[in-house]
């Protein structure tokens, strides 16, 4: 039996669906068990919609997938998404928990949501890789001293969460550097993600937490979309 309540429901998804397809090209494809789904399509409009659609098309995203199966977001547990191809998909509890977990928090309160930094950060990837890489090119790489091997005076992430597998960085970075400073903890994991990372919070408006290279770079870099 269909219920005012559900139709209701339907039509917001379904509205908001197509304003996605329509203006970015990217479709939203919900996992069996995922609940508000209208309400998660429609936060996912919301936090694209302030930044350029040339910019969000260049990152050759067409599919986005809410997954119910990647469990309860935790501060260091990286499990709330991944981008593949030309898929972003994402744990279906970053919007029903926006604040946490509270690594994006410091005197003035929160300053991003967990939505607004995951998906934004999987688009910085998919725009990284599709214009070949640049975050492993020598200007990326010099900004935080990133090396793929040990050297003396760098240093490599580590992170045990009780109850979650213990986080290695794949690269070595210079703490040293001047200006060389990250978004949060998980941008020293290696320069892809230092990268997309720095990605989020500039196209989030979020500029003030860039290090002052890194905000020349990315204004350098996409000064065509602003």
């Amino acid at each position: 039996m269909i219920t005012i309540a559900s139709y209701l429901k339907y039509i917001a998804s379904d509205y908001w669906s197509l304003k996605l397809y329509n203006d970015y090209g990217i479709k939203v494809e919900l996992d069996n068990g995922v609940t508000e789904g209208h309400s998660i399509i429609r936060q996912i409009f919301n936090i694209l919609n302030p930044i350029s659609t040339s910019l969000i098309k260049d990152c050759g995203i067409n599919i986005i997938f809410i997954r119910s199966d990647m469990g309860r977001n935790r501060p260091f547990y990286p499990n709330h998404g991944y981008y593949s191809g030309n898929l972003i998909a994402l744990n279906e509890n970053i919007f029903h928990e926006p604040d946490l977990p509270d690594d994006f928090i410091d005197h003035r309160g929160y300053f991003i949501t967990r939505p607004e930094q995951t998906l934004l950060h999987e688009f910085g990837h998919s725009y990284d890789e599709h214009r070949g890489n640049l975050s492993l090119k020598s200007d990326w790489l010099k900004l935080s001293g990133w090396s793929e091997v040990p050297q003396p005076g760098l240093k490599r992430l580590h992170i045990q969460e009780l109850g979650a597998p213990e986080i290695v960085g794949e690269w070595y970075y210079n703490p040293e550097i001047e200006d060389g400073g990250f978004t949060r903890f998980y941008a020293k994991r290696n320069p892809w993600d230092d990268w997309a990372d720095s990605f989020s919070f500039f196209v989030a408006d979020r500029k003030n937490k860039l290090p002052p290279n890194k905000l020349i770079y990315f204004n350098k870099l996409l000064k065509k979309y602003y």
